[in-house]
């Protein structure tokens, strides 16, 4: 099975949108603070187990938050029919 490179970027655009990837920014740049407050209710020898948890739960977070938002998840269906529609005229 082949991925479209369009195709996969019209995804990547649709469940990471600019407007998380701005608060992403803000967050890591915060690292420190989150760290030292993260270590006072996690033990060092959990803290690996801790973020990871932490990572995947605010994975499926913004990938439900993707699919609960019906006009957005219209535009990326239409996004996409758009690019199949340009490759299939292309070839």
């Amino acid at each position: 099975m082949d991925v479209d490179p369009d195709v996969l970027k019209a995804y990547i655009d649709h469940y990471l949108p600019r407007e998380v990837v701005g608060p992403v920014v803000v967050v890591f740049s915060l690292e420190g603070v989150i760290d030292g407050i993260f270590n006072l209710y996690v033990p060092d020898e959990h803290a690996t187990l801790g973020w990871a948890i932490v990572f995947v739960f605010t994975l499926v977070l913004v990938a439900y938050w993707g699919t609960v938002d019906e006009e957005a998840v219209e535009e990326l269906h239409d996004r996409i029919e758009e690019i199949e529609e340009q490759e299939s005229n292309d070839t």
